[in-house]
């Protein structure tokens, strides 16, 4: 629990101006609210018994006015008045400061779990699904966490303070009618103590259904077209409702028993009223008390109504927080596949790339992916990684974008480690096309300039015509400027790889990595996407994994993968007459070029 705590107060670690105006001023105005109720008994015994004497505190006012020679009575109601818009005037900049901070802490801690996530790895984003990290970034922080981040926490501050001092005050006024106040305190202790681990239960529960339910969502919506295309909408209405179903029973669960617990408090807190306002009454009647006495003794219960239901709310609110820290927690700590500490940020430059002996396989498989792979690349070449699925391509391509580390072996820049390297002077090298090109609700060039100002619009252009897109774009209705939907849905598979390839080209990369990204392309415009690459960027070092017989005749090197390691090497005409495995991946690409003209 101390973790979580210290994971939340570090939050204000930016803020500490608003953080010890808080921590400040909640005790002050705590302590000028705890005057009021005595200025009441001043006020009563006044007026039933002709006399009465203010709190210490207040006898300096008491004496400024005087000059005023304002009889009793007037004092009191103006003492009152005067605490009263003191009251207004300072809680109302707390109050005010606690709403900023909800909000402002809200927004730090989603940016904070959202940096964090951009810096993990593949096995991260295949321990967490897409709907719970939704659900661990809008419903955990906005829902669960913001109020109580500022809030919850100096409310409570508040009403501790609020409780100590009255009672405090109250056992001035009568030790025996303070001990039947508080005698629900320990009642409500033993309460806490017992629902706690039923309440965390509950909020975790409740959460992990909420991600259920985005996870849904995103699924369906996301494959929309595959869900259309087997007719399984009512398979998925089906699924959904369950979903629903789950978390809405979840939900009911959480708040039947938080509603439990809430009205415990107020029940077990008013009952104490109660019998402190019927004893206190037959005490006044006695004369055992003033009639000052009475009144303020009952002021100071009902002014600890309030308190004693955020102490509640703190209790449940608290649980639910910390689950939903530690969800957050989880995201944080989960550890980075690669490190960008201490890394050099010199400028990066290379003659050869060089992989020495890498072994690669994933925390938690006992499967090396890649295993004793070695070879060299000279800057300027075109290398094509061809094999069957699985045989460890791919991976090659992460370890090159350093998505992924070595376990064994290391990558090398002529004679620096990759490893050595600043992670972002490094990625700035690098022009990037996944197998599935990524593209956003954006316009073309939105998606080509991929939020680098920097890129002019002659870059744009000149990237455009390198990807084969300019001649696309005269159906397009705006040109550069069309809107494209969320993962390009709203062009086709062929425009769509042409955009990501623009966007890997304009940043001038040294080392161009197209991950089977033309196989949407016809065999024409990718003869004319190499010719056109070639051709402007001569000295840029290419790795293309593909099938495509064209790539393979006009790459300087092919490497040959089977389960993890390379079993050939060599250019095309050599693996042609060498290799019965390339022949077989050959003949097939070549069929398949044949069939589309």
């Amino acid at each position: 629990m101390w973790k979580k705590f210290k994971w939340l107060m570090s939050g204000y670690s930016n803020h500490k101006l608003a953080l010890t105006w808080l921590v400040v001023g909640t005790p002050a105005i705590a302590a000028i609210a705890m005057l009021q109720p005595m200025v009441l008994k001043y006020l009563f015994d006044v007026v039933k018994y002709g006399k009465g004497e203010l709190p210490t505190l207040l006898q300096p006012i008491g004496a400024m006015l005087q000059r005023y020679e304002l009889s009793p009575l007037a004092e009191a109601l103006t003492i009152q008045l005067i605490l009263a818009v003191v009251v207004l005037v300072v809680y109302n900049a707390l109050q005010g400061t606690r709403a900023y901070m909800n909000q402002r802490l809200e927004w730090e801690f989603r940016q904070r779990a959202f940096a964090s996530t951009t810096e993990k790895g593949p096995d991260f984003f295949n321990a967490f699904r897409t709907g719970d990290l939704v659900t661990r970034m809008t419903d955990d922080v906005a829902e669960k966490l913001a109020w109580f981040a500022c809030s919850g926490i100096f409310r409570f501050y508040e009403a501790v303070l609020i409780v100590v001092i009255g009672v405090a005050m109250m056992l001035t006024l009568d030790v025996r009618l303070t001990v039947y106040t508080v005698t629900p305190l320990p009642i409500l202790i033993i309460i806490f103590m017992f629902t706690s681990s039923s309440l965390d239960k509950r909020f975790d529960n409740l959460q992990a259904r909420i991600s259920d339910l985005n996870n849904a969502m995103e699924s369906c919506f996301s494959g929309t077209r595959v869900v259309k295309a087997y007719n399984r909408e009512e398979a998925w209405k089906e699924k959904f409702a369950a979903t629903i179903g789950a978390r809405r029973k979840a939900e009911i669960s959480t708040v039947r028993a938080w509603a439990a617990i809430d009205s415990l408090y107020m029940y077990i807190w008013q009952f104490g009223i109660a019998l402190v306002v019927l004893i206190g009454g037959i005490m006044a009647a006695k004369g055992s008390i003033t009639i000052g006495d009475f009144v303020a003794f009952t002021s100071y219960i009902f002014l600890l109504v309030f308190p004693m239901f955020d102490i509640g709310q703190f209790i449940v609110k608290g649980r639910q927080s910390a689950v939903s820290i530690g969800r957050l927690m989880e995201i944080q700590n989960f550890p980075a596949m690669v490190s960008n500490h201490n890394g050099d940020h010199s400028a990066i430059d290379f003659e050869k790339i060089r992989f020495a002996n890498v072994s690669f396989r994933f925390a938690n498989s006992e499967h090396y992916s890649l295993k004793d792979v070695e070879f060299e690349v000279n800057k300027g070449e075109t290398v094509a990684l061809v094999g069957r699925v699985g045989s460890g391509k791919s991976t090659v391509i992460n370890l090159l974008t350093r998505l992924v580390d070595p376990n064994e072996g290391m990558i090398m820049l002529d004679s620096r480690p990759l490893k050595s390297l600043s992670l972002d002077n490094y990625r700035d090298i690098i022009g990037y096309v996944p197998q599935e090109p990524v593209l956003f609700s954006d316009t073309i060039e939105g998606n080509v300039r991929f939020g680098d100002n920097s890129i002019t619009a002659e870059k744009v252009t000149e990237v455009i015509k390198l990807a084969q897109l300019d001649s696309q774009l005269e159906r397009f209705p705006n040109g550069l400027q069309t809107r494209i939907g969320s993962r390009g849905l709203t062009i086709s598979g062929g425009e769509k790889q042409r955009v990501a390839i623009a966007r890997a080209l304009a940043r001038n990369p040294k080392i161009l990595i197209l991950d089977d990204c033309t196989s949407a392309l016809d065999a024409r415009t990718e003869e004319r996407l190499w010719s056109a690459l070639h051709e402007v960027m001569p000295d840029m070092t290419c790795f293309v994994v593909t099938h495509r017989a064209k790539t393979l005749r006009k790459a300087n090197k092919i490497l040959l993968f089977e389960e993890g390691k390379i079993i050939d090497r060599g250019t095309h005409d050599e693996l042609l007459v060498r290799s019965d495995s390339y022949r077989e991946l050959y003949s097939r690409s070549e069929l398949q070029e044949a069939v589309e003209g």
